[in-house]
């Protein structure tokens, strides 16, 4: 959420590379290409990531239409993750394997067996129970080159950063004062941009200073 309604907490990014001309029917195909698809409980994957309507989370089918506001494109990114809890899983599992020991009249079973019972338990548990589901707007300036992802979470980040990346063949930046300095917009030549790119970090403050400000209450 962010982007329509909810909380307004985002990071930014500078988009790296040349946007091509009239680019939104180019980008239709890498939109299509990753759009979000559900997870099947029948195979070994637990999380998926991919773009869906930013107003409706169950509307897959995007075009022009549900995501070009003038020189906006919004995406949501959704993910869907099971979430099965340990303990339910390590209960059903148990049940499984006294279950299989009764009927084959059976003491004991192997490590391997216990595997199998536990796939089998998991599988079972992905049919009854619905995966957990977040979605992300996305919010790109076309006219600036700026991205806003309206979430601050490392690992969602992460995987906007590669969603994006695979969609429209195109990186990112974190926005910040050197991506700023970087920028066109900031009016410097380009022998101080190099300059700048020599810098090396500094230190403004002593670490006694330091230490005692953490300190202080």
């Amino acid at each position: 959420m962010g982007a329509f309604s909810g909380s307004l907490t985002y990071r930014q990014y500078l988009v790296q590379g040349e946007v091509p001309q009239s680019p939104i029917p180019l980008f239709q195909a890498g939109i299509e290409r990753n759009v979000f698809r559900p997870l099947d409980p029948s195979k070994d994957v637990d999380r998926a990531v991919g773009w869906c309507n930013p107003r409706f989370a169950m509307d897959f089918e995007l075009d022009q239409s549900t995501y070009v506001y003038t020189d906006y494109i919004v995406l949501g990114m959704r993910v869907d993750a099971w979430s099965i809890p340990a303990t339910t899983l390590k209960i059903y599992t148990e049940a499984e394997v006294r279950r299989v020991m009764t009927e084959q009249k059976r003491e004991s079973l192997s490590r391997y067996e216990h595997a199998e019972a536990r796939e089998r338990v998991t599988l079972e548990l992905k049919r009854r129970i619905l995966p957990t589901i977040k979605v992300i707007d996305m919010v790109w300036n076309l006219e600036q080159n700026v991205v806003r992802f309206f979430n601050s979470s490392q690992r969602s980040n992460l995987d906007f950063l590669d969603l994006f990346e695979a969609t429209f063949a195109l990186s990112l930046m974190p926005c910040g004062a050197y991506s700023a300095i970087q920028s066109e917009q900031a009016g410097l030549l380009e022998t101080e941009r190099t300059r700048i790119q020599s810098l090396e970090p500094g230190v403004f403050v002593d670490a006694e200073t330091a230490v005692q400000a953490m300190t202080e209450v």
